[in-house]
């Protein structure tokens, strides 16, 4: 082994012995904080204090997020939330720190639903610095989702807004986050300026912020090929991460020294970096793994003894009650069967009684219907029947009628010419009342109260519209009349009918082996 090799192995034994120091120190801090805040909420939900219950969620949620339980930090704010009924400066801080937790946990939508409801309240009360971070954090989801042109225009929003409270921090993670969308867009030139102003403006922020800023700053130097600078603010970058014992700053410096040598031709050094960036991360993960391990064991011990404290509540809320059932238990039991058994004897008249009388009901009803039911049987029956009498009475009447107009018209020409005009005039008048309507009216009056949706059924089957001849062959096909019968009533030959019901068929939307006759009776 070498004199480095050595040297990093004691390097990391040092730090791992450091480090399990440091857990264990901060576990037992972090015991005391969370025991100290449920004990102030308790104390709140004692007191029934509105405002200290909600200050004592938003200081644990914030908690929560700080070491990464998602779940506890939203649980949290939810419930300040529901206490706290104003749309006031509360509402917008809760509001952002839910969109900011769900934007680390990817859930993009539900981040944006929640900053922009913080934005509009933000807004309407003229609250600038909610303002201000609503638009960071929504250019933050804009950028996850991959949409530039808007992360951009949000963060310009944030930066004008910061730039006025001349808030150094929150412009410095601004000016960070544009040169990082320019970096993800290719452009390392304004992505190196974005950062170089952030580095300026960070200079009085917490040590988190500089390494990062001041890491991306050698990253986009390494990337744009000035390789010596890379180097000067990566090594930066690392002591400060080593002073402030910040692991997840140092890996990452690490791993861009890596890349820095490895982009100089120095693969031993880049070598050397990459695994020295392995070692640093497996600790800050092991670290980080136990620091949340820690406080969820904290947090379940915790829970634990609540619901133990909630259970032995609940028993001695039972034990009361179960004590106050049984002193009341046996002047209940009887005062309950002497009004069972009052109420089943008074229930029993009543059935017996209501029983006789549905009986009573349904007798006459059933009477009623029958009654109705006969009469207009008979009354469907008359009016068919007068139906089926009046088209035979006009098959009998065109008949006649019509060999009178056949006998006169050959008399004509056997009689002396004194006569003829005025056989000529009468045949006339004869032909003249086989065309009239008014008799046909009369049918269809009949028809339509016999067969009321007929003619809307028969419209909306056809494909055109149908002429006044077809739907008199309807009606006579509706009633059940042979082609013979239908060509005496309308006055034309049997193959005129055949050639009408061709024609019939060709309008109405009939299968080619359904029988027309069939379709028209079904309507």
């Amino acid at each position: 082994m070498n004199l480095k090799g050595l040297f990093l192995l004691c390097f990391f034994l040092t730090q791992a012995v450091a480090n399990a120091q440091e857990n264990d120190a901060g576990l037992q801090e972090m015991d005391s904080l969370i025991s100290d805040l449920k004990e102030t909420l308790e104390l709140a939900e004692t007191t029934n204090d509105s405002l200290e219950k909600i200050r004592a969620h938003i200081q644990l949620a914030d908690f929560y997020k700080k070491m990464g339980i998602a779940n506890e930090a939203i649980q949290h704010y939810y419930q300040a939330l529901e206490i706290h009924k104003p749309k006031d400066t509360i509402f917008v801080y809760i509001e952002n720190n839910i969109g900011a937790v769900n934007l680390s946990l990817k859930h993009y939508e539900i981040s944006k639903e929640h900053l922009n409801k913080s934005l509009q309240t933000a807004e309407k009360i003229n609250f600038d610095k909610g303002r201000a971070i609503s638009y960071m954090l929504l250019g933050s989801v804009a950028e996850k989702k991959s949409n530039y042109d808007l992360a951009l225009e949000y963060q310009e929003r944030s930066l004008v807004i910061f730039k006025q409270l001349q808030d150094s921090t929150d412009l410095a993670i601004t000016y960070e986050n544009i040169g990082s969308i320019y970096e993800d867009l290719g452009d390392l030139a304004k992505a190196h300026n974005y950062f170089s102003i952030a580095h300026e403006y960070s200079k009085n922020s917490p040590s988190n912020i500089q390494i990062n800023i001041i890491n991306n700053l050698g990253d986009a130097n390494r990337k744009s090929g000035n390789l010596e600078k890379s180097l000067e603010l990566t090594q930066q970058a690392l002591r400060m991460s080593r002073e402030t014992h910040n692991g997840h700053q140092e890996a990452s410096a690490l791993k861009d020294l890596a890349q820095v040598y490895a982009d100089m031709g120095a693969y031993k050094l880049s070598y050397e970096y990459m695994n020295e960036h392995d070692k640093v991360k497996e600790l800050e993960v092991e670290r980080r793994n136990t620091e949340l391990v820690s406080t969820l064991q904290i947090l379940y011990n915790i829970k634990e003894k609540e619901a133990e404290v909630k259970l032995l509540n609940q028993k001695n809320e039972i034990n009361r009650i179960r004590q106050n059932g049984l002193l009341l238990g046996s002047v209940f039991v009887v005062l309950v069967l002497a009004g069972w058994i009052f109420y089943y004897k008074k229930k029993k008249q009543q059935e017996s009684k209501l029983y006789s009388y549905e009986q009573e009901l349904l007798k006459a009803d059933l009477q009623r219907k029958t009654a109705e039911e006969s009469a207009l049987q008979r009354e469907i029956g008359i009016k068919l029947s007068a139906l089926t009498n009046y088209s035979l009475h006009l098959a009998h009447k065109n008949k006649m009628l019509s060999d009178i107009s056949h006998t006169l018209f050959n008399l004509k020409d056997r009689n002396v010419s004194m006569i003829k005009p005025k056989l000529e005039s009468l045949v006339k008048e004869i032909d003249f009342d086989l065309a009239k309507e008014q008799e046909w009216t009369e049918f269809i009056g009949f028809f339509e109260q016999i067969h009321p949706n007929f003619f809307e059924n028969l419209k909306s089957s056809a494909s055109s519209e149908l002429s006044p001849a077809e739907l008199r062959l309807c009606m006579l096909l509706r009633l059940n009349l042979s082609s013979k019968e239908i060509a005496s009533i309308l006055r034309i030959t049997p193959d005129s009918v055949r050639i009408a019901r061709y024609r019939l068929r060709k309008k109405l939307t009939i299968n080619t082996k359904d029988d027309l006759q069939t379709f028209i009776l079904n309507l």
